[in-house]
């Protein structure tokens, strides 16, 4: 009789619990390997029947393997604490850049370097905002000086001219350093132009190129007059940035900073308006006396050149010809004319020369075409005229010149103007064709 086949015990199956999600039939050997590789945790439940729940830490054995189970490692936060620093960082820097932007600006004032200051300047909206500050101002003025006076139209654009020039020198490096260091009485020598470049020397500081140093902190301090409870800091708007700096003689700066890109660049000075009215009082002076001067000669200039306009020559008279030859000369086309160098033979130097095409459109030949030439000076009019024959036949004339200009061919014409071009002549000409010869 067969012996009947031993059955294997089942190995008990539990269900586990961890919060919310419940998991049935897992082994024990599998409760083990998850305590082991921590995914199960002391506090989660297990149980036999589904009803009766119990902590895994309070079974004996499950307590032990939570005994000896390897600590599980540390999440790695390395990357988020980087992220949060470099944050940090950026938004600090952010807030903090203009004050950075004034620092530098102040170091290179004090150390008269323009290169670092070019750095941190825009120049064109400086000269915009300086630009719009006197041109108010002087509308003040102008209304002011010239309103009494019969010569406001003569001084106005003047003085106008002599304040564009006062907006150059204002945004020069040597002026936004002298502002820099509080030097609000120079305003006046500014205007005048009276600044030396050479006062401006290189920084010699050889940290330059770290951006930082212990001797232009103390500049710092002292080129706002050695107190910093004289300046002040605020933001005028997201890209706005104020510093106002109040110097010993009573008077303040504004120093406007705007946000250029990811950095911030010195875009307007706010000038105090005692300096800049001065300068301008003495260039609307300055140009009223011009301009009184310009009225009383003006009869006399007016007389000049009254007699100057007789004087001129009459415009340019073609001598009388048949009507033969004033019907063909229609025909004729010089075109081309220009003023340049030319050379007379290969290896002689260049001179000035005159140079143009000649076109007989006509169906006739020509045995001589004569061409005149007037030179003007530089208040363009004619002061000599000179006679040429590019066209000229002759049997005692031989060379280019000699050959007729038949119908529908061109000649290039050139002459070397040395000889016979007056010492007034401004290099401007004219040239017309002023007599004809027809081949017989």
């Amino acid at each position: 009789m067969p012996e009947a086949p031993v059955k294997t015990p089942q190995r008990p199956k539990l269900t586990i619990r961890r919060g919310k999600k419940v998991t049935e039939g897992v082994e024990v050997q599998s409760v083990f390997a998850d305590i082991k590789s921590g995914q199960l945790k002391p506090k989660h439940e297990f149980s036999m029947d589904g009803v009766n729940w119990r902590r895994l830490d309070n079974h004996p054995q499950l307590a032990k393997a939570f005994a000896s189970a390897p600590e599980p490692e540390p999440k790695n936060k390395g990357p988020w604490v980087f992220l949060f620093l470099t944050f940090l960082l950026v938004l600090v820097g952010a807030y903090f850049h203009p004050y950075w932007a004034f620092y530098n600006v102040q170091t290179a004032a004090d150390s008269r370097d323009v290169q670092k200051l070019s750095q941190w300047v825009d120049y064109s909206d400086l000269s915009r905002h300086v630009q719009s500050q006197l041109d108010v101002q002087w509308s003040e003025v102008s209304a002011e000086k010239f309103s009494k006076t019969p010569y406001a139209k003569l001084a106005d654009p003047m003085g106008r001219a002599q304040v564009n020039k006062m907006t150059n020198a204002l945004v020069t490096p040597e002026a936004v350093m002298g502002f820099a260091r509080g030097e609000t009485d120079l305003i006046g020598s500014w205007a005048r132009g009276s600044s030396k470049a050479s006062a401006v020397e290189d920084s010699k500081d050889p940290l330059e190129g770290l951006g930082l140093n212990l001797e232009s902190v103390k500049g710092v301090l002292d080129s706002v007059k050695g107190v910093l409870a004289q300046v002040e800091f605020r933001y005028a708007g997201i890209n706005s940035f104020v510093v106002t700096i109040s110097t010993a003689n009573g008077e303040s700066l504004d120093f406007m900073y705007e946000r250029k890109g990811m950095g911030w660049k010195l875009s307007g000075i706010t000038l105090p308006s005692k300096g800049v009215r001065s300068s301008l009082n003495d260039i609307a002076q300055s140009a009223l006396k011009s301009a009184r001067a310009k009225a009383k000669s003006g009869a006399v200039n007016k007389s000049r050149k009254e007699k100057e306009k007789k004087d001129e020559k009459k415009p340019v008279q073609v001598a009388k010809l048949d009507n033969k030859k004033n019907a063909y000369m229609a025909t004729l086309e010089l075109k081309g004319l220009t003023v340049g160098k030319g050379k007379r033979f290969l290896f002689s130097s260049p001179n000035p020369g005159l140079f143009a095409t000649l076109t007989n459109t006509g169906n006739k030949t020509l045995s001589e075409v004569e061409v005149t030439v007037y030179f003007y000076n530089g208040k363009g009019a004619i002061v000599s005229e000179k006679k040429l024959y590019p066209v000229s036949v002759s049997k005692y004339r031989p060379g280019r010149d000699n050959d007729p200009l038949n119908p529908k061919k061109s000649k290039k014409v050139g002459y070397l103007v040395k000889e016979f071009a007056p010492p007034s002549w401004a290099g401007k000409v004219q040239m017309r064709v002023t007599d004809i010869v027809f081949k017989k």
